[in-house]
């Protein structure tokens, strides 16, 4: 799938309890050097945000917490460009695949993660990963599944961003730690792009030093 390849890096999860995403949420996490968006179905008016923001940026925008066969039709139907799921649901994926639309999908023991690659999985989201010891179980998981793409979600700052650069995830998914409800609620835009800005630049710093050893 070639918007797969483009899957890469932080991908921000816009997870809000009670408020609709505003458009400077795309604004400010697009200043701040991040090109895939998540909006996660819980979020009020998913859908109609993934359908406007669709058309006015260059960003991906995808929609998160697909569970079922009917979730995954609606996001696609309104224009998400990608689904993310907590769990791996064979039908989604398969769903999906027929649109052509890269799902990353969860995963936690290597028994669901090479079955979510088997499916056609775009990228695996371990989660929750720092509950089983983030970096150093991503270690331990990579090692006999080299060909796999991991994108680790789940307690994820900027440090563990950066070290999961380092040991060749593809990607990182961050919720809290960058959207957090607060700065939406009070209009905090600049601190909302300066916080993507510190997590783009420790994806950056981590590149350079792929495949160094943790200890």
């Amino acid at each position: 799938m070639s918007e797969a390849t483009q899957l890469t890096g932080i991908v921000a999860i816009v997870r809000l309890r009670d408020q609709a995403a505003k458009d400077e949420v795309l604004n400010s996490l697009s200043l701040g050097g991040i090109t895939n968006i998540e909006i996660t179905l819980g979020t009020p008016e998913c859908l109609e945000t993934v359908a406007r923001w669709r058309g006015s940026t260059a960003a991906q925008i995808g929609v998160g917490t697909v569970r079922t066969d009917d979730d995954a039709r609606r996001a696609i139907s309104n224009g998400a460009q990608f689904l993310v799921t907590p769990t791996t649901v064979p039908s989604v994926l398969a769903i999906a695949n027929d649109a052509e639309i890269p799902v990353i999908c969860g995963a936690l023991t290597p028994t669901e993660i090479d079955l979510a690659w088997s499916l056609g999985a775009a990228a695996i989201k371990v989660f929750p990963a720092n509950s089983v010891g983030g970096p150093e179980y991503l270690k331990s998981i990579m090692a006999p599944m080299p060909d796999v793409s991991f994108m680790p979600t789940g307690g994820v700052d900027v440090a563990t961003a950066q070290l999961y650069a380092e040991l060749g995830c593809t990607g990182v998914g961050v919720g809290s730690a960058l959207v957090a409800e607060d700065l939406v609620a009070t209009n905090r835009w600049d601190a909302l792009a300066s916080r993507a800005k510190e997590f783009v630049h420790g994806w950056g710093d981590g590149l350079p030093a792929r495949g160094r050893r943790i200890t």
